[in-house]
């Protein structure tokens, strides 16, 4: 990965997946593949599995919020990670049905190529994420602290 490649990421969550409002505005494509690939996590966002492309990412995004409303992703780390952007975020947002307020860290892990997002792992077990990055979880590396 580059520093590139981090600011990329670090537009995203700016632009995007930390504003509730923005995180399904179809801009967001931009920062994709159209191959993309999303694995999602089920323990706490009530979907699993594995989506390709634009349709893919299309179809996560709803599964997801027929769960939560108004959820965004803060991060509070981004890290170069080498061959990944890692990224230790926290999920805000509010069950769609009991209206209780969800705030969970979780990791995200990007693979970029070309300056474009072609996979996005969510992982709600953090440690885990830095373990398939191959990072030590107190990495130093590339990082940008959120403010």
């Amino acid at each position: 990965m580059s520093r590139e490649d981090v600011e990329t990421i670090t537009r995203l969550y700016d632009e995007f997946l930390a504003k509730p409002e923005l995180v399904t505005d179809p801009g967001i494509l931009r920062f994709f593949d159209p191959s993309v690939e999303i694995r999602q996590s089920a323990s706490f966002f009530g979907t699993e599995g594995t989506f390709h492309g634009y349709e893919g990412l299309q179809r996560s995004a709803r599964e997801v919020f027929e769960v939560f409303r108004e959820l965004c992703w803060v991060p509070t780390r981004i890290i170069d990670g080498g061959d990944h952007v890692l990224a230790t975020v926290e999920a805000r947002g509010y069950g769609r049905h009991s209206r209780v307020e969800v705030n969970e860290t979780v990791a995200h892990l990007w693979t970029l190529r070309g300056g474009r997002i072609v996979a996005w792992h969510v992982y709600m077990d953090v440690p885990q994420a830095f373990e398939d990055a191959g990072l030590p979880e107190e990495a130093a590396g590339e990082s940008r602290q959120a403010p």
